[in-house]
């Protein structure tokens, strides 16, 4: 297993002088006069509490720090080649760019233009170097973070950069797994610069060269030597949050959860099995009141599918579930962001009707070090204050059973630390508290531990298989399945009679089983062209130049109906066996169309067909936190807003990722799978020109 290899220049040092940067969504800056130089080769492992300003100082050293989303000074140069400078983003999600494992991983080679060749060797190399062990026909933005973590790392190293710049490149994966990627990284990294920003730094101690430590608005609080910093300053590490007080940093000051109390069992999964979504061995779990049970296993494991099936958005395929009634229910996501609501912090504390005692609410934000953000939007906060935002707004519904997926990822120790505090705190007060987790602090913390074993997640089958059963319109080239739905479209202006518009659906009756895989999905696409026609017809019969209602109101009606779906069928049908990846390489390699808006529009249509699970986890938590039913129309209302706001800042943070990745420049771009024509698209393209003459054809017939 080996990182492709970076090109034979000697790599320069990294200077930072005098950078200030403020946001435009902030009044101060993150980054006040920073001065921050790394020599080449160096290992530089850059610590502070959360909001400290890491994941800035990153994108800063990247050089892509965009002017149209803040202003600063001292801002430093772009990347002299593509991909000079691997960034991997905190949230693996932002920086997935493809719909498959195998070209998220040729991406930057792509942008590179590099031969083809290479590019599948520099991809296969990076998935080893990750040990991404995912089929690299499978989506990444269908498996689970921690594997989504190690794809994004791929993505990064298959450049070759001499410089890889990490943001907690290990903070969603499990302890074996962390270890596996910890070591991939360091072995890419040999004769590289290396800087990653952490909130664990334990692990990483023994190979980084130097450790610095940030403060408000990224002020260096010190920089030297890792093993000396913590022994000549361990206090001033302590109050950075960087480590905790007690000399053994890796585990709790205060040991266990505090004593157990024998409650009565809250919740409860007997004989839960949920084979679709990797759940295939029979979970038995018990959460009892009082007591902190986490849920933990390696990455994939199914921790966030168990959680689901607790919380009741997921059904089990076998077994049984027992939970509190719903408003005696509280979770946090492990995006945080999407149980969002309000304007500020404070507000949102308090947004579930079930959260109702200010005094309550303003003691959590004591206790979690949110006080002085109370006023602040929720979603302008670092994502470590977001996190405890969620959590304390959980907290202050006061439920029977609470339930929390990741809840300590991108917090310091300190903030770590309290987050244990006060979920203990809750179980003390008879709380039933259920986490899924890889913190080892957390685990060590808690009352009972479940763990999932590795192979609960189903391996991702080939592009084939992946099929219900394959189609004659696979053989076509995308090219011609557009070609058909155009000339389609085109041809149905010549119906003119409904007795013509009935004889040109003939060929879409008999054509339509060659392009759908299976009858149910046949039928979801043409559901909407069918109402819409009848919705045509009513209206026409009711307004059309005929007496209303008439038997000739009705023919007319019954025309332009047919004309629709003459107009509209063949295009869905044919279009929807397209795959976005192969429609982008027909329309970049074989038509040769400006590389740049090709590769973005395939990247925002992969981002397209995931917005329904966005939806559903958005609107999920919001009926979970009492603010309405899945059909309340404020209730809509808001998930859509905060849909929008969701896919605009994903937007923005994938823009960045693909940047890093020589999108920015990549005006000669190679596509890695050739498109082409076979004999096949021959007989689509006559298809194409049949329907475009038949309904003109269909009038003759009929006059």
């Amino acid at each position: 297993m080996r990182a492709p290899s970076r090109p034979e220049t000697a790599p320069a040092a990294l200077r930072l002088q005098g950078l200030t940067w403020r946001p435009l969504t902030r009044r101060e800056p993150t980054i006040a006069g920073l001065d921050l130089e790394i020599p080449a080769g160096q290992r530089v492992l850059l610590a502070g509490a959360s909001g400290s300003g890491k994941s800035t100082v990153l994108r800063a050293l990247a050089g892509l720090l965009d002017p149209e989303t803040g202003e600063g000074s001292g801002l430093a140069p772009a990347p002299a080649r593509p991909g000079e400078r691997g960034l991997l983003l905190q949230n693996p999600a932002h920086a997935l760019v493809a719909a498959s494992v195998g070209r998220d991983a040729a991406f930057g080679p792509e942008n590179a233009a590099l031969p083809r060749s290479e590019i599948r060797a520099r991809a296969d190399d990076a998935l080893a170097a990750a040990r991404v062990d995912l089929d690299p026909s499978r989506a990444p933005l269908e498996a689970s973070g921690g594997q989504q973590q190690r794809v994004a790392l791929a993505g990064a190293l298959a450049l070759g950069p001499d410089l890889l710049l990490l943001d907690e490149p290990t903070s969603m994966l499990d302890a074996a797994t962390s270890q596996q990627v910890r070591t991939a990284i360091l072995e890419a990294a040999r004769d590289r610069t290396l800087v990653l920003a952490e909130h664990r730094i334990e692990p990483w101690l023994p190979h980084v060269d130097r450790l610095v430590v940030l403060g408000p608005q990224a002020e260096v609080l010190a920089d030297g030597e890792p093993l000396a910093l913590l022994r000549e300053r361990r206090a001033l590490l302590v109050e950075a949050g960087v480590v905790e007080e007690n000399g053994d940093w890796s585990t709790s000051a205060d040991g266990a959860a505090g004593a157990a109390h024998d409650g009565p069992v809250v919740a409860a999964l007997r004989g839960v099995t949920v084979p679709a979504r990797g759940l295939r061995d029979t979970i038995d779990l018990e959460v009892p009141s009082g007591r902190i049970t986490v849920l933990t296993g390696p990455s994939g494991a199914g921790k966030t599918t168990a959680l689901r099936v607790m919380l009741g958005a997921t059904a089990p395929a076998t077994g049984s579930v027992k939970r509190p009634e719903r408003e005696r229910i509280a979770s946090v996501p492990q995006n945080p962001e999407h149980s969002f609501v309000a304007r500020t912090v404070r507000e949102e504390v308090l947004a579930s009707p079930w959260a109702g005692d200010e005094q309550f609410a303003a003691q959590l934000l004591d206790r979690s070090g949110l006080a002085h953000l109370a006023g602040a939007h929720p979603s302008r906060l670092s994502g470590g204050e977001q996190r405890r935002v969620a959590i304390v707004a959980a907290l202050a519904q006061r439920p029977s059973l609470l339930a929390l997926d990741e809840p300590t990822v991108g917090l310091d120790a300190r903030r770590r630390r309290e987050v244990r505090d006060l979920l203990t705190e809750a179980a003390a007060q008879g709380c039933a508290v259920l986490v899924a987790s890889h913190d080892p602090e957390l685990i060590d913390h808690a009352h009972e531990t479940l763990v999932l074993p590795a192979s609960a997640e189903p391996a991702a089958p080939s592009a084939p298989s992946a099929r219900a059963r394959r189609i004659p319109a696979d053989a076509l080239n995308p090219l011609t399945l557009c070609l058909i739905g155009i000339l389609a479209a085109l041809g149905s202006f010549a119906v003119q009679t409904w007795q013509g518009g009935l004889l040109a659906l003939l060929p879409l009756a008999l054509l339509a089983p060659l392009a759908v895989r299976t009858l149910r999905g046949g039928l979801l696409r043409l559901v909407p062209i069918l109402l819409s026609a009848a919705g045509l017809a009513w209206t026409t019969a009711l307004l059309g130049e005929a007496p209303a209602l008439s038997g000739d109101a009705w023919l007319l009606g019954l025309k332009e109906a047919a004309r629709i779906m003459v107009f509209v069928a063949p295009g869905v049908l044919a279009l929807g066996s397209v795959e976005v990846t192969a429609l982008g390489d027909a329309l970049g390699g074989l038509l040769r169309l400006p590389a740049r808006p090709v590769a973005a529009a395939v990247v925002a249509l992969v981002r397209v067909g995931h917005l329904g699970r966005q939806w559903e986890i958005i609107t999920r938590t919001r009926v979970q936190r009492g603010l309405g039913s899945p059909a309340s129309p404020r209730l809509l209302a808001s998930s859509t807003l905060a849909l929008l706001v969701d896919t605009l800042r994903g937007a923005e943070q994938q823009a960045l990722a693909m940047d890093s990745r020589g999108f920015a420049t990549a005006t000669q771009r190679t596509w890695a799978e050739p498109s082409r024509l076979s004999r096949a698209d021959l007989v689509g393209t006559a298809l194409a020109v049949g329907l475009l003459v038949w309904p003109l054809a269909a009038e003759l017939i009929v006059r």
